[in-house]
């Protein structure tokens, strides 16, 4: 009898051991599977994905050097006063992450990124008219992938088809042609966007091959950033198309410190920059120690703040875009 207690005191003080072990253990679990596998503790995020039924060469062919010249800046399509609170301090909306590029095995690599994988894009909308944008080719798996503004791709409604990208355009011409997309990606929320909510305004393009072959191996693919600081220096580039700009040449806006926007349901960042309609979806980017990466694109001007140039903040939607696109 005397043994009895002095066992059940030992028993105990063991099951309270294995506990505290079995707790520390699941706790040492769950922060190694958030380091090795971040994609199952990033918030679900629905792509809705467009796929393309027209040929490659016959959108090719519809795109002559006369219907190029006719057709007119998407913009012209969007209200140019959306609601702008402006942000207290820097936002990040989560980890940071980023992806060098890949120089371009034809093109001059001198051009690399900042000229050789900006284009114009050209598309047709529900109605019937041609219109244009601006995009960038991305470093990707199918290396096929062009990163633009959403409502170039997804507007009112509809899909836009006869989408067509020609990096190094230059007053009519694209030295190594044009690429015709076979799929359109956008954010569901922008899809079911309410009216003047551009947070997600984002989209992107995959290209089939041209004669040249695809799309990044000819111009290069530019490296991506998301989820990074807003308050940095951003350089800014597109075929603006609307007065005092013709849309023929490359513009850009260069070194601009970003400031953070509560705009719709999220929020949205802007820099000093004079580029009109027509340079939607062209690229923002930044260096981080000397390299260049994507982070960012035109997408919308206001009347309540002028000569400015407003993106959405690259974050997790953005990612899960742009890996749905990348393996398409």
């Amino acid at each position: 009898m005397p043994q009895k207690p002095r066992f059940v005191r030992t028993s105990l003080a063991v099951k309270i051991f294995l506990c505290v072990l079995a707790g520390t253990y699941m706790v040492y679990l769950v922060g190694l599977s958030h380091n090795l596998f971040p994609a199952l503790w990033t918030p679900s995020t629905t792509i809705i994905e467009h796929p393309v039924d027209t040929s490659a060469s016959t959108v090719e062919h519809y795109w002559t050097t006369s219907s190029m010249q006719g057709a007119i800046s998407a913009d012209q399509q969007m209200s140019t006063t959306p609601t702008l609170t402006q942000e207290s301090s820097d936002i990040s909306a989560g980890k940071a992450a980023q992806q060098q590029g890949q120089p371009p095995q034809i093109a001059d690599a001198s051009t690399y990124p900042l000229s050789s994988t900006v284009g114009k894009l050209f598309m047709t909308n529900a109605a019937g008219q041609n219109m244009v944008c601006s995009g960038t080719a991305v470093i990707s798996a199918n290396q096929s992938v062009v990163d633009t503004a959403g409502h170039c791709l997804y507007w009112n409604g509809g899909w836009v088809h006869n989408v067509i990208f020609c990096p190094l355009y230059d007053s009519g011409n694209s030295q190594y042609g044009c690429w015709a997309a076979r799929d359109l990606e956008a954010p569901a929320d922008w899809v079911d966007a309410t009216p003047n909510d551009y947070h997600h305004d984002m989209g992107m393009a995959i290209v089939s091959p041209n004669s040249e072959g695809l799309l990044t191996e000819v111009v290069g693919g530019a490296g991506w950033a998301y989820n990074q600081p807003t308050n940095q220096s951003y350089s800014a580039y597109g075929y603006p198309a609307a007065y005092p700009f013709d849309g023929q040449t490359k513009q850009s806006c260069e070194n601009g410190t970003g400031q953070s926007w509560k705009h719709g349901g999220g929020t949205v960042i802007s820099i000093p920059c004079n580029m009109t309609g027509g340079s939607s979806g062209g690229p923002w980017f930044v260096q981080i120690n000397g390299k260049w990466y994507l982070d960012g694109h035109n997408d919308f001007i206001s009347g309540l703040r002028p000569n400015n140039m407003y993106s959405p903040v690259y974050d997790d939607t953005w990612y899960a875009m742009y890996e749905k696109a990348q393996d398409a």
